[in-house]
């Protein structure tokens, strides 16, 4: 199992498989030379410096993730949906939050796709329960204490943004949060997945996988690495 780069206190990311190259960022990493003209062209004039810098951190992330894997890393640009393009043969996932960036990278022969997302605490809000959590998930949150239910709330969230980040390169098109339901898991802590809508032929409703959650103070990361071979 690879070692993660552990650049920053983020929490680690333990199920990384061996194959996949990830680096962390954090606010000492910051730096504009680090990132080429066509990359600076894709930050809008109108982006807060939060932004920006989460950008910047971003990139920085990726480039020494594709430098581990010994890929190019000259630009990575954007594609239609914001996706970031990543070299021939490269399947990846940025991901980033409170001037912490997290990106992870691996050969497509190797990997059928990755999903990041890095979340801070404070992204909760009352509504976000009935946005993202349908049926079981629902009454699993509704289980949990008073106290609890943000968080859990919140893994739900960042599962299925997750889950969206490893999928969208393979079929190309948007899906909700409804089209995948989520299992939880105790050993280790995170999510049974499975996609209920047809959207990847390699992953009927009756195939799952696993989305690793862990918590490091305030920021949650989960994490989503689909094997290779089932491309769809």
């Amino acid at each position: 199992m690879r070692e993660w780069r552990r650049m920053t206190t983020l929490p680690s990311v333990p199920a990384t498989p061996e194959s996949v190259a990830v680096v962390a960022v954090g606010p000492d990493d910051y730096d504009i030379d680090a990132i080429s003209p066509a990359e600076m062209a894709l930050i809008s004039h109108r982006a807060v410096a939060s932004r920006r810098r989460h950008f910047v951190l971003g990139r920085i992330a990726a480039k020494r993730a594709l430098g581990e894997l010994g890929a190019p890393a000259d630009s990575i640009l954007r594609g239609a949906h914001r996706e970031p393009l990543w070299p021939v043969g490269i399947v990846g996932s940025i991901t980033h939050a409170c001037d912490h960036a997290v990106a992870a990278v691996a050969r497509s022969e190797s990997c059928g796709g990755i999903g990041l997302d890095l979340e801070h605490r404070s992204r909760f809000f009352e509504e976000l329960i009935d946005q993202v959590a349908y049926g079981q998930e629902r009454v699993w949150i509704d289980r949990q204490r008073e106290a609890d239910r943000p968080a859990r709330s919140l893994e739900v969230f960042s599962a299925k943004e997750s889950i969206y980040k490893a999928f969208f390169p393979r079929i190309r098109r948007y899906f909700g949060f409804e089209a995948a339901r989520l299992t939880p898991v105790d050993e280790p802590r995170g999510f049974a997945g499975r996609l209920v809508e047809p959207l990847d032929e390699a992953y009927p409703p009756d195939r799952s996988f696993f989305i690793e959650t862990a918590w490091h103070d305030d920021l949650l990361l989960t994490s989503l690495f689909l094997p290779a071979g089932d491309e769809g």
